[in-house]
């Protein structure tokens, strides 16, 4: 009975992604229709950056639903041991970009630059973010061992 349960759940979840990408697709639909109508830079600016989020959107919500109806994802030791390095200098430099852009922000006076930063500030943040994901995935793998 379990299982009928779990398999419902994964059903819906799949059905769900599903339409969200249907969504992230629209979205890109629009956020072009939208740039082709104007030369103003600043909101050719604002919708290429939706549109190029939509974009991966689409993509991870893809890799989700492929990790359950297709291949499940794994992840060894052996892999991230062997770019763990690399990983951890990335996410340095992340924080210090994170830093960077909060200086450039405190010292900026211009409204747009100021809310483009904040955008940058906030993107730089979730690469920090999903590389301690990857600490997690490490310390919990760690754990079962």
């Amino acid at each position: 009975m379990a299982n009928g349960k779990g398999q419902e759940r994964t059903d819906k979840l799949i059905n769900t992604l599903r339409q969200w990408q249907g969504i992230e697709r629209h979205a890109i639909d629009t956020t072009s229709k939208i740039m082709e109508k104007t030369d103003n830079l600043l909101i050719r600016q604002f919708m290429e950056i939706i549109r190029n989020d939509s974009v991966q959107h689409h993509r991870v919500q893809q890799f989700i639903i492929d990790s359950l109806t297709k291949q499940a994802v794994s992840l060894t030791h052996e892999e991230l041991a062997q770019v763990w390095d690399e990983i951890q200098a990335h996410d340095e430099v992340e924080r210090k970009t994170i830093q960077m852009a909060e200086e450039c922000k405190e010292e900026c006076s211009f409204f747009v630059q100021r809310a483009l930063l904040s955008y940058l500030i906030a993107d730089e943040k979730k690469h920090d973010f999903i590389l301690q994901e990857l600490e997690t995935f490490k310390k919990n793998m760690t754990r079962l061992s």
